[in-house]
């Protein structure tokens, strides 16, 4: 008798790192098989050189407008935007379906910068800048990697920090301060979310209750979700997103554990306890 496995796999970014570029590959038409867009109404127009696909969340509001290169929707190419409950959210361009140039996301006022990143097809390369609450972290990529001097400073213009780091992206010294300037550990000023128990926990947790979805166990639909979400300063869960999946199942299911796992531990920036956004990658794995 075959027995079949479920393998959970986990990997915790760090804040602040680098964000990977993460367009959805998925056949055409593309927003037939995005768990999320799926259940959106698009809106398909020939703008100039591009065909666009506006969504509509069910009150007919805008939540993202995608432009491609061809009428098949298959390679993503020019402007791009999203938006939440209709405020501006991130905008930016693609070129032979990466991202490329400067991309911008938006705090929940769709006016202020939270973040702004530069790429050259999918891979960070150039000025990258965020915003935490209102304290920033500045410093350029080379290819994906983080090179030279980057600089942490707080609201108030007082230096926060400094790091340094070569060609390869390895971190050659930091130095960092409190609000009075005094010398200070990276630890006491900067901590990711973390969850009761360390990650062994989590692991636990996550192989407990994990119900490989049916249809995907029939079709033996193996694959990686790919999660962002925002874990608040009450350590709760929110604004769950998809980055990937293989399919709907797998997603859902992957969003379905992770919303109903207990409180982390927020994070903390700049000494200061905030929301922060976390993403981790989930396999479904089959084996016999």
């Amino acid at each position: 008798m075959k027995k079949l496995t479920l393998i959970l796999f986990l990997t915790i970014a760090k804040i602040g790192f680098a964000q990977q570029d993460t367009i959805l590959v998925y056949n055409s038409p593309m927003y037939t098989k995005d768990p999320i867009r799926s259940k959106w109404r698009p809106v398909v127009k020939h703008a100039g050189e591009f065909y666009q696909v506006t969504f509509y969340d069910r009150k007919d509001v805008a939540q993202e407008v995608i432009s491609f290169e061809d009428k098949d929707l298959t390679i993503r190419k020019g402007p791009y935007t999203s938006y939440q409950k209709g405020i501006l959210k991130e905008q930016g361009a693609y070129d032979k379906g990466h991202k490329n140039g400067e991309w911008i996301t938006y705090n929940s006022d769709g006016k202020t910068h939270r973040k702004v990143e530069t790429f050259s097809y999918g891979k960070l390369d150039g000025r990258y800048i965020q915003y935490w609450n209102g304290n920033k972290e500045e410093g350029n990529y080379i290819n994906g990697t983080k090179t030279g001097t980057w600089k942490f400073t707080y609201k108030e213009g007082k230096p926060a920090g400094a790091e340094t780091y070569d060609e390869t992206g390895k971190k050659l010294e930091g130095k960092y301060y409190d609000k009075e300037g005094n010398l200070a550990k990276y630890e006491d000023l900067f901590a990711p979310p973390s969850y009761e128990g360390g990650l062994k926990e989590f692991y636990k947790y996550l192989a407990s209750e994990v119900k490989y979805p049916a249809q995907s166990l029939k079709q033996r639909i193996v694959g990686t979700v790919n999660l962002s979400f925002v874990v608040k300063k009450n350590g709760s869960i929110e604004n769950v997103e998809i980055l990937s999946a293989p399919n709907n199942e797998l997603a859902n299911e992957a969003i379905r554990v992770l919303e109903m796992a207990p409180d982390w531990a927020p994070g903390k920036m700049f000494g200061e306890i905030m929301e922060t956004r976390y993403s981790i990658p989930i396999k479904f794995s089959l084996k016999k």
